[in-house]
């Protein structure tokens, strides 16, 4: 198996100091998976599937955690140097991190600049200013927060998350505290989850029918694999991760999903309406409308954040990997791809401005064809790492891997025979075939897919 050599960046070697704690790492990740999908994407799967989410929220969670377990797998064998973009160069070959690695990189840029158009509103909202003008502060926030040095980027993204963490563990004790002081609260939660329908209104077939909409909400969880690359241990918070990261995104989106399931039937939750409003005006939550208001925008900010790390962190990789241009390689004496950053903003403002132009056609397809890159990503790290178990006769881990690479590999497969998602699906595949098209003819003189 020929695996890639990995070329330094001009300033790796000597400049770029491995600042990222233990906890940095883990908050980036968690900025990343918190963001507007869950105070307000969570009614889109509810809706899809009733109380049966819930069972669809554990099966998708145990699919990313066998992801994670890949992941720490991969980076293991590579030591913890580089992320998972540069392990699946390692052993498909280059062409395979190319077309993975700028998957990955386009579906955050379109998450960033979907935060930041959600963000817009929001401030469109409280304070009545222009939509675009609240994108673009939100972007150029975010630029200032990146471009600082790692550490102290770091320590903005772990302000950031845990408030979201603590806004959850309020709403979540709200509940609590709701079901132990209402009389009757047993029957109530007994009405809500199977008086309407049932616990399986739309059937068992809703329950892996909404996985990959749900899973496309998990994504953020790899991002741990792109950050523990700059921090002080790289394999020790990698081990720590796996563990951790998915239990924490679990936790919190189960859940709060359980609270909303539990307190309101689950016919009140209309798609695009935030849930979390609707029960905090259930428990007449003072100020409930502003509370979950803030509550999102702390998400979108967190999230927007993580986005424009991990695109500028997987530009300079695949700058370093020989699969983009190699200006974006530079960093700042502070480890900061100042150039990768500044290219991610450009591409957030495009995508602000593609829903300012058109909401319901462009962006829309944007948004939903990146949502789907995050299965082929998995899957691609599913083949790597059956390859390289293959090759190190790792048989748990093989096991594990076929059948991670199966069932992604089917997930992405069947999106397009769904009538709501059959589009984002094609568009998605579409940019596959460019993205490989297109390194055919930047990686000539390269080995390849799958060298070996």
């Amino acid at each position: 198996m020929t695996v890639t050599v990995v070329r330094k960046s001009p300033v790796s070697s000597d400049v770029t100091q491995k600042k990222l704690a233990d906890w940095h790492v883990s908050m980036i990740s968690v900025g990343g998976i918190i963001g507007a999908g869950l105070f307000i994407g969570t009614s889109a799967t509810i809706s899809a599937a009733g109380p049966a989410v819930l069972a669809s929220y554990l099966l998708a969670g145990a699919l990313v955690w066998v992801v994670m377990i890949l992941l720490g797998r991969l980076a293991r064998y590579q030591k913890g140097q580089g992320s998972f973009i540069s392990h699946i160069s390692g052993v498909l070959g280059q062409r395979s991190g190319f077309v993975a690695g700028w998957s990955y990189a386009f579906l955050w840029v379109v998450t960033g600049g979907a935060q930041a158009v959600a963000g817009g509103l929001i401030l469109n909202d409280l304070f009545a200013i222009p939509a675009f003008a609240g994108s673009a502060a939100l972007i150029v926030l975010a630029l200032l927060l990146n471009a600082m040095p790692v550490r102290a980027y770091g320590k903005s993204e772990v302000i950031l998350s845990v408030l979201k963490l603590l806004s959850l563990t309020l709403f979540v004790g709200l509940g609590v505290y709701w079901f132990a002081k209402t009389p009757d609260s047993v029957n109530l939660v007994h009405a809500n989850l199977m008086g309407h329908g049932g616990f399986f209104p739309f059937g068992l077939w809703a329950v892996p029918v909404v996985v990959p909409m749900i899973v496309q909400t998990f994504t953020g969880c790899e991002i741990a694999f792109v950050a523990s690359a700059e921090s002080d241990e790289p394999e020790k918070n990698i081990r720590r991760t796996v563990l951790r990261v998915p239990f924490l995104v679990l936790l919190f989106y189960l859940g709060s999903v359980l609270v909303i399931l539990c307190l309101r039937p689950w016919t009140d939750v209309h798609s695009g309406h935030s849930p979390f409003l609707l029960v905090m005006d259930y428990l007449a939550f003072p100020f409930a409308g502003s509370a979950v208001i803030i509550m999102t925008l702390v998400a979108v900010i967190s999230c927007l954040n993580s986005s424009k790390y991990v695109v500028s962190r997987v530009l300079r990789e695949l700058s370093d990997l020989g699969c983009a241009p190699a200006r974006l390689a530079y960093s700042s004496r502070y480890g900061v791809p100042l150039r990768a950053v500044a290219l991610s903003t450009v591409f957030e403002v495009l995508i602000v401005l593609s829903a300012v132009w058109s909401p319901s056609h462009v962006y829309a397809i944007l948004l939903g064809a990146s949502g789907t890159l995050i299965l082929f990503v998995y899957f691609m790290v599913s083949l790597s790492c059956l390859r390289l178990s293959r090759a190190q006769a790792l048989r748990a881990t093989g096991l594990l891997a076929s059948i991670s690479a199966l069932l992604m590999g089917f997930l992405f497969l069947v999106i397009p025979l769904f009538p709501e998602s059959r589009l984002d699906g094609l568009i998605a595949f579409v940019f596959i075939a460019l993205a490989t098209g297109v390194s055919f003819r930047v990686l000539r003189s390269s080995d390849g897919d799958c060298a070996g």
